[in-house]
């Protein structure tokens, strides 16, 4: 990417009146939701809107032009795909941070977990009054202010080869760049791998049925929208949804799932620290915890559960992430077992699934959690 660097953005702890402002392009073949969002880019501190395109052919000129920093894309442009774009962007300029725009209907959903899947950083819905233009500015400023952060971090903890402990659940936390780093953990689970693993990926809930179908069908593994009071099955991944926190609980020997309508957390419904900490009372020292790109805190506290129980928590690394906050608070936190590439996730979670040999709660001899159980 040319120009400035994203990392740079001055809403993220910096000097807004010194740093330079990110530089978005609203890329839609309809004036009236150009202006729309362009006037909503506008109230965003430390954003300003670099230019307007209402094709691909004009955004790609412009885009390689240099100066751009992010793109909005109109998911349904007139005889076009937005998902072009993405795919350009991510083999061309992967730099260019993709954000996708499109209405709350079920076909732009579908379209939208595709743009998810190819690298977008996230789903915005086109705004249909006031308040509906408040959001939209809103979930903007939240994107940005993911993709946007200066590289302040903890340094990445290397990985250290596991021991191997019985397990009988795989607990999974992801936001922002999350979906096509899901896809790679799926398909890169041997077919015979029979743990159940239950995910909770930040989305509209519009658009989990979709994802859920897409994942199943390009993993090749059974992938459902959970339900509440449905029994976990050996071999099945089940994918919160309904707008709900999912948790996990144990009746009759069993482990269960079951919806909760407890209010947002880290704005979030389904929320990652839910799920962790009932799969933590649940499961103690038999489930594994992993965590994924993503925004924000979600999922540090939640981990912080699993450890204290004996669930090693395998986090994904900054390179490999397009938001590293989730992750990196859970080293943070000082309980990540392992920090491995997104192409590594799973076999690290089958080699710590292998055949048993201890579960002894992390900690307990005094050593750091980083080193794995």
């Amino acid at each position: 990417m040319s120009g400035t660097p994203v990392g740079a953005w001055a809403g993220q702890g910096t000097d807004a009146s010194a740093a330079p402002a990110l530089r978005v392009l609203v890329v839609d073949d309809a004036a009236a939701y150009r202006q729309a969002v362009s006037r909503a880019l506008a109230k965003i501190p430390g954003v300003v809107v670099a230019g307007i395109a209402a094709d691909l052919a004009t955004a790609r000129r412009k885009i390689e032009a240099g100066e751009i920093d992010a793109v909005t894309i109109d998911v349904n442009l007139a005889g076009e795909s937005g998902l072009d774009l993405v795919r350009w962007l991510r083999e061309r300029l992967p730099g260019v941070v993709p954000i996708l725009v499109t209405s709350g209907e079920t076909e732009g959903a579908r379209t939208a977990v595709d743009a998810l899947l190819l690298g977008a950083a996230g789903i915005v819905l086109k705004p249909s009054g006031d308040f509906a233009a408040d959001e939209l500015r809103g979930a903007l400023q939240r994107i940005l202010q993911g993709v946007a952060r200066p590289s302040l971090r903890p340094p990445t903890v290397p990985a250290v080869e596991p021991s191997r402990a019985p397990r009988e659940l795989i607990a999974v936390g992801a936001s922002t760049g999350g979906p096509p780093v899901l896809l790679t953990f799926l398909q890169s689970l041997p077919r015979d791998f029979e743990i159940p693993i239950v995910i909770v990926q930040h989305m509209p809930k519009l658009h989990v049925p979709y994802f859920a179908e897409l994942l199943g069908q390009r993993s090749g593994r059974p992938v459902r929208v959970a339900d509440d009071g449905e029994p976990i099955r050996a071999g099945v991944t089940y994918l919160a949804g309904h707008g709900l926190h999912l948790r996990v609980t144990r009746r009759r020997g069993g482990l269960v799932l079951a919806h909760h309508d407890g209010p947002p957390e880290h704005n979030c419904r389904p929320a990652v620290d839910p799920l962790f900490r009932s799969v933590a009372e649940a499961c103690g020292p038999t489930a594994v915890g992993v965590v994924m790109s993503g925004m924000g805190t979600d999922g540090a506290l939640g981990a912080v559960e699993l450890a204290s129980r004996g669930a090693p928590v395998v986090v994904q690394d900054e390179r490999s992430s397009v938001v590293w906050s989730m992750p990196g608070a859970v080293c943070a936190a000082g309980v990540a077992s392992a920090v491995v590439p997104a192409e590594q996730l799973g076999a690290w979670v089958v080699r710590r699934t292998a055949t048993s040999t201890s579960t002894a709660p992390p900690g307990a001899t005094g050593q750091s959690t980083r080193e794995g159980t």
